[in-house]
């Protein structure tokens, strides 16, 4: 099955296999659903990463876990199949440098193994 995902293309095998992601070489005529997520609002916080340096004032980056809304169609008629709610990765990362600035709160977008996980059952067939 494929399916596109926010402007990626994949092809779902549906088991536990290797997907393929292609940017490059979206086949109009191959995708059979259309996944659109779009970021609703911070989760709960992960992380905070607090940057000091000695010339200038420190700096502090939250990282939250993002929740999305997941809408899923048809990608022919564009008739919903299903919506879905779905949070963002779990855990964060603090990076060893960053570039001065002002703090900030970022968000953690959904990975590859949530959307594989969430259309899963539409790939399988298990799903209308």
């Amino acid at each position: 099955m494929v399916v596109h995902v926010n402007g990626l293309l994949h092809q779902f095998e549906g088991g536990g296999g290797y997907d393929r992601a292609d940017p490059f070489t979206p086949l109009p005529e191959r995708v059979q659903l259309v996944a659109c997520a779009r970021y609703e609002g911070l989760g709960k916080l992960l992380k905070k990463c607090r940057y000091e340096s000695p010339v200038e004032a420190g700096r502090e980056i939250s990282h939250y876990e993002g929740r999305y809304e997941v809408r899923v169609l048809e990608a022919r008629t564009g008739r919903l199949l299903d919506t879905h709610r779905m949070a963002g990765r779990t855990s964060a990362t603090c990076t060893p440098f960053v570039e001065r600035g002002a703090d900030t709160e970022e968000f953690e977008p959904p990975g590859d193994a949530a959307f594989r996980e969430l259309l899963g059952p539409y790939a399988r067939g298990e799903k209308p």
